[in-house]
């Protein structure tokens, strides 16, 4: 069943660090996080209705944090540690290009 806030994972160019996060509009979180950020962001996956996964994919990829930004970020290489759940959800389009960050 679905319900309650989105799930995303947004990712920058040049670092390709990457940030978990839940909303109730992804676009407009998506320029909120745009805001503060001195790169390029790129939306991995939006999945309405998954938000309460979260916390379990943050504790999931914790030795992966990114202590150089603020917030809830992760380092690159974290992103097949993501749950194979999650992961199966990001759409072919995004991962024909994995390494479009690095351009």
């Amino acid at each position: 069943m679905r319900g309650g806030a989105d799930l995303y994972i947004f990712q920058m160019a040049v670092t390709g660090d990457f940030k978990v996060g839940r909303t109730s509009n992804v676009n407009r979180r998506l320029g909120e996080v745009q805001t503060g950020s001195p790169h390029e962001l790129r939306i991995l996956l939006h999945a309405p209705g998954l938000g309460h996964m979260e916390r379990d994919i943050h504790r999931a990829l914790q030795r992966y944090r990114c202590r150089r930004r603020k917030g809830e970020w992760f380092r690159e290489e974290g992103l097949g540690f993501i749950p194979d759940v999650v992961y199966d959800m990001i759409p072919e389009s995004v991962l024909e290009d994995p390494d479009w960050w690095v351009r």
